[in-house]
């Protein structure tokens, strides 16, 4: 212990006499450390000087930049006293080598090669996405750099400061010194051309040392516009418009095919146009000042090369400023590159149909930087489904002062029904349904607007459809079946010839049914079979049959709907027809009359189960061996409910055959089908037998007689019957005696009512036919009818 104080004492008298006590030692010790660190931080310097071959003051960075010899020797990049590229380090390689160092803690962040002897959208797209603005960057050029630097690269090098890229020619060397954002002018930058007949310019070396930021750094939008030469073209008054406008006038054109370039007109001069501020295939865009509508930027992306992708198209909307209005507009193909980087953009600005857009689709759009919702000034024009030209798109526009989003958006033609393309590129013979004008629209059923009728049993009844040969005649009528209000598509089968094989495929894209009967000699054959099938595979009470080459109003059902009860209360009803026989242009019209008739009109008609299994079920060969509306003849006699105005529409039949004259006569005369929908028809209380005959009754009794001298206008030509008076009803009363009924047959020609020779008459109701004649009522009472026992004394018979 005594040992140990001995030591403390000794160790005291020796600090003080060496160093006058223990704070001057302190202070003595505090001076070595800092000399110490003083001298490790100039050496560090020293070393750090040595690398790069200088040394910098405080505040500055010091380089070395060697740029590749020929293809031998590799570049170096030197920055801030460290070699971060070189051969040694083998990470250099021909093109541009980069260095790039954060603007604001002067770090290097990277480092990378860009071969654009190759292409250029590798490094394009480095630093319009990759780095931030004010990021410095130590460029050294390798072997060759600009076989690929097109304008957009020497552009973006001009917004790192660059003004000498454009004098640099294949081979010859290219160092710079920049900052994303500097001014033009600002960077350290040198080249050196090829000395002639030497095929690669001299290898620069260059060093010293630069502050960050190296000068002015401004936004890259105001450099952009700045740098982007917007030169004026033609004019156009008024931009196409006819009228004054308020706003700014504005003109598109997506150009014709690949024949014709785009245009982009605004305030009436062209801003792009053939040979005009590169407009051409792809994306053509013009950039418009927020509050003066000036043309600030015009640029054009080329989407469908397959060196390129959108991000350049991204990056540059991105880059926009808020308010910023965009024209846009599409020429040739734009899609084959579009990436969903710029589509997000795109919607961004506004655009609701772009992401809709697909091979050689056409398109123009305006919209805004910091839109809220959706732009209206918009429009896509899709090709064909065979990858053929679309409609192009020319419209004058005028842009409002406060051109302003709408919250949803617009209802433009964007959606692309693909699998009817499909159809439509497998199958020839559907023109009207591939039409490329209608291709692309999409098979929506149509509900009922009156809801309670959702429960009548029309809508829970199935439909069967019968087709023919003709693919657009089966195209129409399953796209009007498949429109009716209220429809079901599951209830509705298709029956598929297995020759054909596109007809089952086709009703798939309306999502119906469909079955095969194999291959059947005649449509007759067809029907029965399918018929029969029909009413096995179901226990509804009813079937809707439709035949060939008709087309069905929207009322079909609804008219249907309205007759079932009385067709339901009454036995010696069969059905119900949407087709009138006598339903032409001048023989009908009471778009709410039903009446009663005794023949089957066929075409589209509803079927009571009863009926086929009482009278038709496995005695098709003698009943129907005809076509339906060619006079089935049934085992007991019974009616069909039919409308004055028929709900369907036959196409025009046509044929060189003699034989068919008649057909002609019915179905090639113009007739009159309902157009409307919802129609109340007025006798559906008095259609049961009893009431329907004492309503025929009544009316005939009312009826005035008709004028027999106004039938001697009967053939001759030039004159037309009228009616003494229109809107009541009038009665002829004739001889109908001879097995030809050539009395009958005359009055029905001479009104213009179904008549053909060797062939029955039709729409008969007790051998009386009623119709409708120039806004009036007219009955046909023969000799053989009940009701000519209700003709006057007075009145004389026509003969």
């Amino acid at each position: 212990m005594k040992s140990r104080s001995g030591m403390r004492r000794r160790g005291r008298r020796f600090v003080n006499r060496s160093c006058g006590g223990c704070k001057p030692l302190a202070i003595w010790i505090l001076i070595a450390i800092a000399v110490s660190l003083l001298l490790l931080h100039f050496h560090h310097k020293d070393r750090k000087g040595s690398a790069c071959g200088v040394s910098c003051p405080p505040g500055q960075k010091s380089f070395y930049v060697k740029t590749g010899t020929d293809k031998s020797v590799g570049p170096t990049i030197c920055y801030d006293g460290d070699i971060y590229m070189s051969d040694e380090k083998q990470n250099v390689g021909r093109g541009l080598n980069v260095l790039f160092i954060d603007g604001d803690s002067h770090k290097v962040i990277d480092q990378k090669t860009f071969d654009t002897y190759s292409e250029d959208q590798t490094f394009l797209q480095y630093v319009q996405l990759r780095i931030k603005d004010g990021t410095v960057v130590i460029m050294a050029s390798f072997d060759e750099i600009t076989n690929s630097m097109k304008d957009d690269a020497k552009k973006w090098l001009k917004l790192m400061g660059a003004s000498k890229v454009e004098k640099v020619k294949f081979r010859e060397s290219y160092l710079l010194i920049g900052q994303r954002g500097l001014k033009q002018g600002h960077a350290i930058e040198f080249y050196n051309p090829k000395i002639e007949n030497e095929q690669y310019g001299a290898a620069l070396e260059k060093k010293g040392c630069f502050r960050i930021p190296l000068g002015p750094v401004e936004d890259i939008t105001k450099l952009l516009a700045e740098l982007t030469l917007i030169k004026p073209g033609s004019d156009l008054e008024n931009c196409g418009l006819k009228s004054k406008c308020d706003g700014t006038p504005i003109q598109v054109y997506t150009g014709d095919m690949d024949a014709s370039m785009p245009h982009i007109c605004v305030a009436g001069k062209m801003i792009m146009e053939k040979d005009l501020n590169n407009a051409g295939r792809g994306f053509n865009i013009v950039v418009l000042h927020k509050d003066t509508r000036e043309p600030k930027l015009v640029a054009r992306f080329d989407t469908y090369e397959t060196s390129k992708d959108s991000t350049s198209l991204e990056t540059f909307l991105k880059q926009l400023n808020e308010g910023d209005i965009v024209i846009g507009v599409i020429s040739d193909d734009a899609a084959r590159k579009l990436e969903e980087g710029a589509i997000k953009e795109l919607n961004a600005l506004g655009s609701s149909a772009i992401q809709n857009l697909r091979f050689r689709d056409v398109w123009y759009f305006i919209g805004q930087k910091g839109i809220q919702g959706f732009t209206e000034l918009e429009e896509i024009s899709f090709a064909t489904y065979d990858g053929d030209w679309p409609t192009q798109i020319k419209k004058s526009i005028c842009l409002p002062r406060d051109f302003k989003g709408v919250k949803v958006a617009p209802i433009i033609s964007t959606n692309r029904n693909m699998e009817r393309r499909e159809f439509c590129k497998k199958y020839d013979g559907y023109s009207e349904f591939c039409d490329v004008q209608r291709v692309d629209e999409l098979l929506k059923t149509v509900p009922l607007q009156d809801k309670s009728k959702a429960k009548d049993v029309i809508y829970k009844t199935p439909i069967l459809i019968i087709p023919g040969l003709d693919h657009n005649a089966l195209a129409r009528l399953l796209e009007t079946t498949h429109s009716i209000p209220g429809v079901h598509p599951e209830l509705v089968t298709v029956v598929v010839d297995e020759q054909s094989p596109d007809h089952g495929e086709l009703a798939a894209l309306f999502k119906f049914q469909n079955f095969s009967l194999g291959t059947l000699p005649r449509y007759e054959d067809k029907m029965n079979s399918a018929l029969e099938k029909e009413i096995l595979q179901t226990e509804s009470k009813y079937v809707i049959v439709i035949e060939e080459e008709i087309v069905l109003t929207p009322d079909f059902l609804d008219f249907m709907s309205q007759c079932l009860p009385a067709l339901e209360a009454d036995e010696s009803l069969f059905g119900i027809s949407a087709f009138n026989y006598n339903g032409f242009e001048t023989t009908s019209g009471d778009h709410s009359r039903v009446n009663r008739v005794e023949d089957f009109p066929g075409l589209a008609f509803l079927l009571k189960r009863s009926v086929f299994e009482s009278q038709m079920k496995s005695a098709m060969e003698k009943c129907c061996n005809k076509r339906s509306w060619d006079s089935w003849t049934l085992k007991t006699p019974g009616e069909m409910l039919v409308p004055d105005v028929s709900r369907v529409f036959r196409l025009p039949y046509q044929s060189s055959n003699d034989a068919n004259n008649y057909l002609e006569n019915l179905f090639y005369k113009p007739r009159l089908t309902i157009t409307e929908e919802n129609v109340k028809l007025k006798n559906v209380d008095s259609l049961k037998s009893t009431e329907y005959e004492q309503e025929m009754k009544k009316e005939i009794k009312s009826s005035k007689h008709f004028p027999h001298e106004e039938l001697k206008k009967c053939g001759s030509k030039g004159d037309s019957l009228e009616v003494p008076s229109k809107g009541g009803s009038f009665v002829i009363y004739f001889a109908d005696k001879d097995s030809k009924r050539t009395v009958f047959h005359k009055l029905c020609k001479c009104f213009g009512l179904y008549s053909a020779p060797e062939k029955p008459l039709k729409g008969l109701h007790k051998e009386s036919i009623r119709f409708f004649f120039k806004e009036t009522t007219i009955f046909l009472v023969g000799s053989r009818s009940p009701y000519f026992e209700m003709k006057p004394d007075d009145v004389k018979v026509y003969e």
